[in-house]
């Protein structure tokens, strides 16, 4: 059995109402949404119990599981847990939508956008963001008590900070491989950067070692989709002019 996804990818349960309502529209209550996350382990148990001792065609668990990780806005820190492959989808398989032609193009566009993001490189004191910073903020809630044709408001929920860059080391948690058959049993990220922020929970500033690949110094990240497509096509016609 191989893996679907990587280190880096983003991920959620396949509870989050963008992954399975028909529309995409969220309908939920707020505090109930899973996290976007990030995979920061592979881990693939070969010899696992898959099945159920009392009922054999009970499937129990997985073969393959991953180390998931996304930012608690109410704590203010990373939180991380093991989910198996068949409880969680990819980004790529999710649905953001709205009523209006423009804009449900335009979420459209925020996952390609998002799947788009190149790996920030390391400069000590930069500015970057975790990959699903994005999407946290854009998501849209439908108003309670209001029909399909309601209006929907934003709802920021597992929204983190900008985070700066202050360190940098090589993980000492490395894969594995198999020694007989070379077949992959743990997939670790191999370089970890060390990021800042402001910890307004406990009034406190924090750091944290996290995979490189959970970060983005990507401008679009923090610029509304629209401001970009103008800014694209404006440097067109300037081209064009010169």
């Amino acid at each position: 059995m191989k893996n679907k996804f990587d280190i880096g990818d983003i991920v959620t349960l396949k509870s989050h109402p963008l992954a399975y309502q028909e529309d995409g529209e969220i309908d939920a209550y707020v505090n109930q949404i899973p996290p976007f996350m990030c995979v920061k382990e592979i881990h693939i148990e070969k010899k696992k119990q898959i099945f159920s001792s009392e009922m054999p065609s009970a499937k129990i668990a997985d073969n393959i599981k991953y180390l998931c990780v996304y930012f608690n806005q109410h704590r203010m820190i990373f939180e991380e847990g093991y989910v198996y492959q068949d409880t969680i989808v990819l980004l790529s398989d999710v649905t953001f939508h709205n009523e209006q032609k423009e804009l449900k193009e335009g979420h459209k566009k925020l996952v390609e956008e998002t799947l788009d993001y190149k790996n920030s490189s390391y400069e000590f004191g930069k500015r970057i963001f975790f990959k699903t910073y994005k999407l946290e903020k854009r998501k849209k809630f439908r108003s309670a008590g209001q029909d399909s044709n309601s209006t929907t408001k934003t709802i920021l929920t597992h929204t983190s900070p900008a985070f700066i860059l202050n360190g940098f080391k090589l993980n000492n948690q490395k894969s594995i491989y198999n020694a007989k058959n070379g077949e992959l049993q743990r997939k670790c990220s191999e370089e970890l950067f060390k990021v800042l922020w402001y910890n307004a929970f406990q009034e406190k500033f924090s750091e944290e070692y996290l995979p490189k690949e959970f970060f983005t110094d990507d401008k679009r990240i923090y610029k509304p989709l629209k401001k970009i497509d103008s800014i694209s096509k404006r440097r067109g016609i300037d081209q064009k002019k010169d």
